[in-house]
């Protein structure tokens, strides 16, 4: 089991289809039992270039900064995969555990 990559639950295009635009965002992958979730998160704030996409070119606009967490289990499918916007590494970290009590972050 290994960290998630970025790229895996990318939307490439908008509706899946990267002939019809970009993306507007990304879906959630959430744990079914968030409060029991214990597992190790990968944390990483997504830079955003100047109109407004992120290196993947999937559109987020502007605002805050933006960050990803994302979890797998130990057969290395992904069970978390989510974007936030948080105004330091630490915010990230409390919205995280505000949604998994017991989430534990990669340094």
């Amino acid at each position: 089991m290994g960290k998630p990559s970025y790229s895996t639950n990318d939307p490439r295009g908008w509706g899946g289809d990267p002939r019809r635009g970009a993306a507007l965002g990304r879906s959630s992958i959430r744990a079914n039992e968030p409060s029991t979730f214990s597992g190790k998160v990968t944390l990483r704030r997504v830079y955003i270039d100047s109109g407004g996409y992120d290196p993947n070119g999937t559109y987020f606009g502007f605002g805050a900064p933006l960050y990803w967490y994302a979890a797998e289990d130990e057969d290395g499918t992904i069970i978390v995969d989510d974007m936030l916007r948080a105004h330091s590494r630490e915010d990230a970290k409390e919205q995280v555990r505000a949604k998994y009590p017991n989430a534990r972050f990669y340094r």
